[in-house]
């Protein structure tokens, strides 16, 4: 199944077919709710998912240390108004639940176990298993670099994060990867490496292409034709300045510059790779 079929499936399904999707037999579990919750328009309502980091079958008893989510459906009055619950991280909850039917997924897909929401039936509810995983869970994730020096693991953006010194200043770098991707996280250290090592060649070139791609942009946000004369792609190139990387394990990287008021206090994001060079200089958020 393609991925544009089963969304436009998915999508066009009314609440009570979006119900059936799931086993009609309820069961209990304890579930560890932590950071994530996602809240998509359907047919006539929305879908409300709650992330989880593992749970326990109450009738077996057996822990499964695997990522799931429990959702419910919440009425187009109820998101408007913000009225649809909400669940605190880092909680236990015993709930009844239905789980979610096998289906066909778009290959690109990864398949997530879903449970429905049928009821509440505790907050707060004791689970030394689970506690156990909680505790392990928030431990720091830290990286020591020779270079790049302590990189600490973000776990609601899955990444590394720390600081170095670039040029005159330290700025922020991410590594975007996951902490359990092991050899993805030696290709991404790399390759920051290989960038911060050539930062004075790196970042003279990133400017330039910058001020090439936006500085008819620039004067068009200028309030004067007079103010405007005055943006050359030199001035341009020399008034912003860098304050944050980050790169994936491909070497693909973003750097974020500030734009000194050139867009009102706008982001300037210049990505590329280190095989391919520069590529692309927008204006951000």
């Amino acid at each position: 199944m393609e991925l544009i079929d089963y969304m436009r499936k998915r999508n066009q399904m009314t609440e009570n077919e979006w119900e059936n999707s799931f086993d009609k037999k309820e069961q209990e579990i304890l579930v560890l709710r932590h950071e994530g919750d996602v809240t998509s328009k359907r047919n006539g309502f929305w879908e409300v998912s709650i992330c989880c980091l593992a749970y326990i079958d109450c009738e077996t008893g057996e822990l499964h240390k695997e990522e799931c989510r429990f959702v419910f459906a919440a009425s187009e009055k109820e998101y408007e108004n913000h009225l649809i619950p909400e669940f605190d991280e880092e909680t236990v909850y015993h709930l009844k639940v239905r789980k979610k039917l096998p289906e066909e997924l778009p290959e690109i897909m990864i398949k997530r176990l879903d449970f429905l929401l049928v009821d509440v039936i505790e907050k707060n509810a004791q689970s030394p298993e689970l506690e156990e995983i909680l505790t392990e869970y928030k431990k720091p994730i830290i990286i020591e670099d020779d270079i790049l020096g302590e990189l600490l693991y973000d776990r609601t953006i899955n990444s590394f994060e720390g600081h170095i010194p670039w040029l005159d200043k330290n700025i922020d770098i991410s590594l975007d990867v996951d902490k359990d991707n092991k050899s993805g996280i030696t290709k991404a250290r790399k390759a920051m490496k290989e960038l911060y090592l050539s930062a004075e060649k790196r970042d003279a070139e990133m400017r330039t292409f910058a001020a090439k791609k936006l500085v008819d942009l620039a004067r068009d946000w200028c309030e004067s034709e007079e103010e405007a004369l005055k943006i050359t792609e030199e001035s341009f190139a020399k008034r912003i300045g860098i304050e944050s990387i980050s790169m994936t394990s491909g070497g693909l990287f973003s750097a974020y510059f500030r734009d000194d008021d050139i867009f009102a206090g706008h982001c300037i994001i210049v990505n590329g790779s280190l095989k391919k060079g520069i590529q692309y200089a927008r204006m951000g958020g």
